[in-house]
């Protein structure tokens, strides 16, 4: 299939762009209640997860998070992420990124949530060194959609079609 994004009608690049847009801010208003809960490093996961109850220096008192809680926040980011994933892949498939680089972005972000939100599992069991691999794959799952629809965006709005 030699189909490239650039080469769409212009309509219909603005509409994806559009979509890029909007999926970009639902992600990332996301990402700031990420930063809110967790302060983003591995301590703020470890205490969003297991509590904090314990330490007299905490500034806010958080709990273990129940069983059902767990089970909801895996649930629905697993799902809702995959979704949003494969929607993301399936149009960056059709991008000017090397191959290399696109078999790369549509598949970490998969193993990264799978990797996270396992993880997420695994720290509630009592598995306290696994923060740290929730931080990696959590980064590298950003990092995947940032790269892709910067790439995508470039495909959509500014590169021209080649003679």
């Amino acid at each position: 299939m030699n189909f490239q994004l650039f080469s769409l009608p212009r309509l219909l690049k603005i509409s994806i762009s559009i979509f890029l847009f909007a999926l970009a801010f639902g992600y990332f208003s996301s990402f700031d209640l990420l930063r809110h809960t967790t302060d983003l490093n591995s301590q703020g996961v470890e205490e969003n997860v297991l509590g904090n109850e314990l330490d007299e220096n905490a500034n806010e008192l958080r709990f273990k998070m129940s069983e059902r809680e767990l089970h909801g926040i895996i649930h629905s980011h697993v799902i809702t992420l995959s979704l949003l994933f494969i929607f993301l892949q399936v149009i960056f498939y059709f991008s000017s990124a090397p191959k290399f680089l696109k078999s790369l972005l549509m598949i970490e972000p998969i193993l990264s949530i799978i990797t996270t939100f396992g993880g997420l599992w695994l720290l509630w069991l009592g598995h306290v060194w696994v923060k740290y691999l929730i931080m990696i794959s959590g980064t590298l799952m950003h990092s995947s959609l940032i790269i892709m629809i910067v790439i995508l965006l470039y495909d959509l709005l500014i590169r021209k079609v080649e003679n």
